[in-house]
C-alpha cells in the first residue's frame, strides 16, 4: 500500500466572499457578503486549510444577493470566515508503468476533496512498485472533469503503513468528521509504527496491526486530551451519537490503551521467541528459550534470582 497525494485545485483565481452571520452545523442556509460569481450546483470550499475546512454545493438557484442555499453544513462557521468557489468537489487518480504512457484510472479511486492541508490524500492498497500517477479534479453533479493531460505525473516511495487512516477510524469509531483529521492521524500513526518497531521485533502482519492500533489510538487520546485543555471539551460521533469527552476522561482512556498495549506485547513477544536460544548458548542451556527467560524474569523469579541461576547451571 503506498499514499497518494494529489495537490488540490487552485481555487486563488475563483470567485470568493466572506460569511456574515455565524451558520450552526447541519445549516443549509449561508449568508454572505455578496452571491455575484456564485450558481447553482457551484461548490464551495469553507475555512479552507483549517481544521473545519469542509466543501458544499449550491443547492438552489442564486436569487438573492447575501443567501446561499447549499448541502448540510458538516461544521458550525462563525463569521468573517471565507469562502470560494469550486468546479470540482471530488479528485480521481491514475496510474501508468511509464511516464509518458496512457494513464488508467484506478478503480475505486474518487475521493473527496480535502481542503483541511493543499492535498488530498488516497490509500492505494494494489499499487505497483515503480508506477507513476496523476490525478484530474471532478464535478460529480455535472460530471465535468479536468484534462488528465494537464495533471504533473508523480511516483511515490510511500513507506508501508501497518494500519490505515480509514481502518484507525473505524477502530475508534470516529466518523469522517471527527478531529483529528486525516493529515494528523496518519501522523500519529507514523509514530505508532515507530514505537511498535523499537518495541517490538516481528514480522507478522497481524501483530504489528493490532500493536499499531494501541499504539496509535494511545498517542490520539493523548494528543485529544491536550486539544480539549483549548477546546473545553472534545465531541465524538460514534454510530449516530454524539459523545462529549473532556480530559480527564480522555487521558484516562489513553492510559488504559497504552497499558493494553503493553499487555499484548508482552504476551505475543513470549510467543515470537519461543524458538530463539539466549545469547546463542548451545551448551548447558540449549533447551531454554527466549519465552523461559522471560518468564523467570516476569515471574516469581526475578532477575537477580534469575542471574545466580544461570550461573549455577553454566558451573555444571
Amino acid at each position: 500500500m503506498v499514499l497518494l497525494r494529489g495537490l488540490n485545485y487552485d481555487f486563488s483565481g475563483q470567485q470568493s466572499s466572506i460569511i456574515t452571520t455565524a451558520a450552526a452545523a447541519d445549516a443549509t442556509t449561508l449568508i454572505i457578503e455578496n452571491t455575484e460569481g456564485f450558481a447553482d450546483d457551484d461548490y464551495i470550499v469553507i475555512a479552507p486549510s483549517t481544521e473545519k475546512s469542509e466543501i458544499v454545493r449550491i443547492d438552489a438557484a442564486v436569487s438573492s444577493n447575501t443567501d446561499l442555499t447549499i448541502t448540510a453544513l458538516k461544521f458550525s462557521h462563525s463569521a468573517n470566515i471565507e469562502i470560494f468557489r469550486l468546479p470540482y468537489n471530488q479528485m480521481k487518480f491514475y496510474e501508468c508503468s511509464s511516464i509518458n504512457g496512457t494513464y488508467t484510472e484506478i478503480a475505486s479511486s474518487t475521493t473527496e476533496l480535502s481542503y483541511a492541508d493543499n492535498y488530498t490524500n488516497y490509500d492505494y492498497t494494489a499499487s505497483t512498485a515503480d508506477y507513476y500517477y496523476k490525478r484530474t479534479f471532478y464535478n460529480e453533479t455535472t460530471d465535468d472533469e479536468s484534462l488528465i493531460a494537464l495533471s504533473n505525473s508523480w511516483q511515490t516511495d510511500d513507506e508501508v503503513l501497518y494500519v490505515t487512516e480509514p481502518e484507525m477510524r473505524t477502530f475508534l469509531q470516529f466518523d469522517e468528521n471527527d478531529f483529528p483529521n486525516e493529515v494528523d492521524i496518519r501522523f500519529f500513526i507514523r509514530i505508532g509504527m515507530a514505537n511498535v518497531d523499537l518495541d517490538f521485533d516481528t514480522s507478522n502482519t497481524n501483530l504489528l496491526l493490532i500493536a499499531s492500533l494501541l499504539q496509535t489510538k494511545t498517542l490520539i487520546m493523548r494528543g485529544l486530551a491536550t486539544k480539549s485543555l483549548s477546546k473545553g471539551y472534545i465531541q465524538i460521533n460514534a454510530e449516530g451519537r454524539t459523545i462529549t469527552k473532556a480530559y480527564q476522561e480522555l487521558v484516562l482512556e489513553a492510559e488504559n490503551t497504552l497499558q493494553e498495549y503493553k499487555e499484548f506485547i508482552l504476551r505475543n513477544g513470549r510467543r515470537e521467541a519461543t524458538a530463539t536460544n539466549f545469547m546463542n548458548d548451545t551448551t548447558q542451556i540449549d533447551t531454554w528459550t527466549r519465552t523461559d527467560i522471560i518468564n523467570m524474569m516476569n515471574g516469581t523469579t526475578n532477575a537477580v534470582d534469575f542471574q545466580s541461576y544461570y550461573s549455577y547451571k553454566r558451573r555444571l
